[in-house]
C-alpha cells in the first residue's frame, strides 16, 4: 500500500509541476489539493512510510521566497 501510494503522490507531484510550466493553474490548484489531502492521512496516521511531497510542491511554486 504505501509503496503504490507513494508512487501516486509522485505522479501528482510531476502533474502538478508540468501544470504549473503550462501556465494550467486551474489544474495545479486541483493537484495540489490532492498532494495536501494526501499530507492529512499521512499526518493523521491513515497512511504510513510515505515520502511527503507537498513541500516540494510548495517549493515549485515559490522557490525565491
Amino acid at each position: 500500500m504505501s509503496v503504490q501510494s507513494d508512487r501516486l503522490e509522485r505522479d501528482i507531484l510531476i502533474l502538478f509541476k508540468r501544470a504549473c510550466r503550462q501556465s494550467r493553474l486551474d489544474i495545479a490548484e486541483h493537484l495540489l489539493r490532492a498532494l495536501e489531502a494526501a499530507d492529512e492521512m499521512r499526518v493523521s496516521g491513515t497512511v504510513e512510510g510515505i515520502r511527503d511531497p507537498l513541500p516540494e510542491a510548495y517549493l515549485f511554486v515559490a522557490p525565491d521566497r
